[in-house]
């Protein structure tokens, strides 16, 4: 018995390791490509192969895979007519994501993989797949809704504000960010895609009414100007106007991604 109990001790650490080793590749690979076509910065790119190698190690093919595709739509919408894009509140428009963003959008989904790997639970999964979708949305709906012919609305009150706005949300972003939960959901738990893709909408909406209300908002005593961080494009330095100091966006990006998850959990059980 011994020996058996060994035995199988070691096929399963044999197993681990080449989990580990294929999620690395994959991973790696991946983040290669994406350093190369400007996603990604350096930092964001080593990142990007942590989390990667994760969620492949405690999800397996199925999440790898989907988070894979994911990252490839919202890729592909990041760089679709980037140039009209680029602003100074959305600084991944020049140099790629770095990895603090990374981090904010993929730490969920990879420490529920890995969580669920270790003490085998079977939520685990689909709360993983429900941050995926969260991102996934937030993404797409900040990418497409920034080349909105109508200009976005704060969420809370209607009101008109400038492009790239948190908290600004358009139709077409929204529904943009919706369909992409849906694919998300359908990608990665094929019938049960339902619970992952109202837990990814769930997510894009919390992210809008944090960024709208909490999110820390800095105005600049030079020339008025507001956005999300200290520097201002005109030279001077901004100071806190409105919401918390530490909720930054990538805080927000982290909570809307638990959100997706915690939702998507709930509903399929």
């Amino acid at each position: 018995m011994v020996h058996e109990k060994g035995t199988g001790s070691a096929l399963l650490e044999t197993r681990t390791v080449t989990s580990v080793l294929i999620g690395l590749g994959l991973a790696a690979g991946a983040a290669f490509a994406a350093r190369l076509t400007g996603l990604l910065t350096t930092g964001g790119a080593l990142a990007a192969v942590g989390i990667g190698t994760a969620v492949f190690a405690g999800g397996g093919w199925g999440l790898a895979l989907t988070l894979i595709a994911a990252f490839a739509l919202t890729g592909a919408a990041t760089r679709y007519r980037r140039r009209e894009k680029i602003q100074p509140e959305q600084p991944e428009h020049r140099r790629g994501r770095s990895a603090i963003q990374v981090f904010a959008n993929g730490l969920i989904p990879a420490a529920l993989a890995v969580t669920g790997a270790a003490f085998d639970f079977s939520w685990a999964l689909v709360g993983a797949t429900g941050a995926i979708a969260a991102s996934t949305a937030d993404t797409l709906a900040t990418e497409i809704g920034l080349l909105s012919v109508s200009g976005p609305r704060l969420i809370t009150t209607g009101k008109m504000v400038a492009r790239g706005r948190s908290g600004g949300i358009t139709a077409v972003g929204t529904i943009s960010g919706a369909g992409g939960a849906i694919f998300v959901g359908v990608l990665g738990l094929g019938r049960g895609w339902a619970p992952v893709a109202a837990g990814g909408i769930a997510g894009m909406i919390i992210d809008s009414l944090l960024g709208a209300t909490v999110q820390a908002r800095y105005r600049c005593s030079a020339c008025g100007e507001e956005g999300e961080m200290t520097e201002c494009a005109c030279g001077g330095t901004r100071t806190l106007a409105g919401g918390i100091s530490w909720m930054t966006n990538d805080a927000v990006n982290l909570l809307m991604a638990a959100t997706g998850a915690a939702v998507s959990v709930l509903l399929a059980s």
